[in-house]
């Protein structure tokens, strides 16, 4: 079993070290040399806070990397729906698992995240993460241990409910960090008319996560914006936000 955790805790950080530091690098350039896009917030994230955002994703990425790794070794295995080749699906249901264990991540996220800001719990589990009330990608792991633990959760629920292949899980895991830390950047990557389009109007975004940490409410979804349009938990001047807050004035 302790292998079977330090192998996962050296592809953890190596994952994480690897896509955070490409997005940070993006969010230096943009910092250095402001073009057409805008930081989310006008004050400037300060060395202190990164430093304090390192030092407690180390808790977090040693949850991240033992919890599962454990629960296989007392026998969650035989409990799964994991499949071995991916011509027993064929391909196309190779990449509808991924699109649905991103809706059990959203979902799941979603109903914790709100249980995780109720008045009783939040400093048990969310404060941590809510001290970054201006974002950058390093904020992304950067929560309790206890709060790790609840979003380990997500995982075995799409092991559970969801038939994937090793590569699936892959991809999925990559796409799921990445899109963790894009939504911490502090910058928007998608374009100035992504809230009001048909498909984008639905799709979380860096602005909706950034409005979320300074305000500490509303927006609590990870990839889509059903649930938070659905249940009115969205901000009410979101989709307006969204076109000025990261944008030079003209820009697309």
């Amino acid at each position: 079993m302790l292998h079977q955790i330090l192998f996962s805790l050296q592809q953890t950080v190596l994952y994480y070290a690897v896509i955070a530091g490409v997005f940070f690098a993006l969010w230096l350039w943009w910092r250095a040399r402001p073009g057409k896009r805008l930081p989310l917030q006008a004050a400037r994230v300060q060395p202190a806070q990164i430093r304090r955002e390192l030092f407690t994703s180390v808790g977090s990425i040693i949850v991240f990397s033992s919890f599962l790794p454990i629960l296989f070794f007392l026998g969650f295995g035989e409990y799964t729906q994991f499949y071995s080749r991916i011509a027993h699906h064929g391909w196309a249901y190779f990449f509808l698992s991924i699109l649905l264990a991103m809706i059990v991540q959203d979902t799941y996220f979603y109903w914790t995240h709100r249980l995780m800001h109720h008045r009783r719990l939040f400093r048990w589990f969310h404060r941590t993460h809510h001290r970054s009330t201006h974002t950058n990608p390093w904020t992304t792991y950067s929560v309790n241990p206890l709060e790790a633990l609840v979003d380990s959760g997500a995982a075995v629920l799409t092991l559970l409910i969801i038939p994937m292949t090793g590569w699936a899980l892959f991809i999925f895991g990559l796409i799921n960090t990445a899109y963790a830390v894009y939504t911490h950047l502090g910058y928007e990557l998608y374009p100035r008319a992504m809230s009001q389009h048909w498909l984008g109007r639905w799709i979380n975004t860096a602005t909706a996560h950034n409005v979320h940490h300074a305000r500490a409410r509303y927006n609590f979804s990870w990839y889509f914006l059903f649930w938070d349009r659905m249940l009115g938990t969205l901000s009410p001047d979101y989709d307006q936000h969204y076109q000025t807050a990261g944008f030079r004035a003209g820009a697309g």
